[in-house]
């Protein structure tokens, strides 16, 4: 990847710091003031919650960096505490008065090279999976996805899971491909998972069922805006009819074509490794 990537690690966070480690151990890394350098890559740690950062950008052009990408390194909780590893766009509704969406600046092409890397790195009986967009910090200018280990403190402290993230984000080699809207699914959302997988084509901004109902026209535009997309997939068969058509409705005003998995993958076949 040729533009500068920002790799943002927290000492409060096991699985970021998990990650951190290995990142110092697998390369060469010079310090400079408030970061370490290796090639494109910028290493910045820190001891606040990843979730709750606010201000990053600022803090990153005091410290005269430029970055076109931003990796955030951190733990996923599940209750099912499976192992896991994956990533996901960030974006949360807002519960003031107004109850908006915010959504930060989705890389669609990282996320889809993050994750190619991660499933050809990952440690045996660990799932690997993309996730809807969710939490904060929700302020990000520019294209950001988080990286992280699931789902429990036997699998953020795991070093051969640490490794994996830290080689594949390491790795990222960020090509232009169509970018989707993903609407529908569950919150690892494994139909646009295995299209991201096994198709020439990423996805932007991610909702779930379960948030299909908070999406409106201008949610929809500003995700579309914020990934760059210029098609949209609908998970259907995980949608209540009404939705399905509601969605539908509003893609078509916005101007996004929906296409079907099927057609997906004729039409964008993985005849290339990426």
């Amino acid at each position: 990847m040729s533009c500068e990537v920002a790799i943002v690690c927290s000492t409060a966070d096991p699985a970021s710091l998990n990650i951190a480690r290995s990142l110092l151990d697998l390369t060469v890394w010079e310090g400079r003031g408030g970061y370490r350098s290796s090639g494109h890559n910028r290493l910045v740690i820190h001891d606040q919650r990843q979730t709750a950062l606010r201000g990053l950008e600022e803090r990153l052009d005091e410290l005269g960096l430029k970055p076109g990408l931003v990796v955030f390194a951190c733990r996923h909780i599940a209750k099912e505490e499976i192992p896991w590893l994956g990533g996901h766009f960030i974006g949360e509704i807002s519960h003031d008065d107004d109850s908006e969406w915010r959504l930060s600046a989705a890389s669609p092409s990282g996320l889809r090279s993050f994750l190619h890397n991660v499933a050809e790195q990952a440690p045996e009986g660990f799932r690997v999976s993309a996730e809807a967009t969710h939490h904060g910090p929700t302020d990000m200018t520019t294209p950001c996805f988080f990286a992280e280990i699931g789902s429990s403190e036997k699998q953020w402290s795991d070093p051969q899971a640490g490794e994996s993230v830290a080689k594949s984000i390491l790795g990222i080699e960020a090509r232009e491909v169509p970018v989707f809207l993903g609407i529908g699914g569950g919150h690892y959302v494994p139909r646009q998972t295995s299209l991201l997988l096994e198709s020439e084509i990423a996805f932007g901004h991610m909702f779930s069922s379960y948030q299909v109902e908070s999406l409106d026209q201008n949610i929809l535009e500003e995700a579309r805006k914020k990934s760059g997309a210029s098609y949209a997939y609908l998970d259907r068969k995980s949608l209540r009819r009404e939705n399905r058509d509601r969605i539908s409705k509003l893609l078509e005003e916005i101007g996004l074509p929906v296409l079907r998995s099927k057609e997906i993958r004729a039409r964008f076949s993985d005849d290339r490794s990426v």
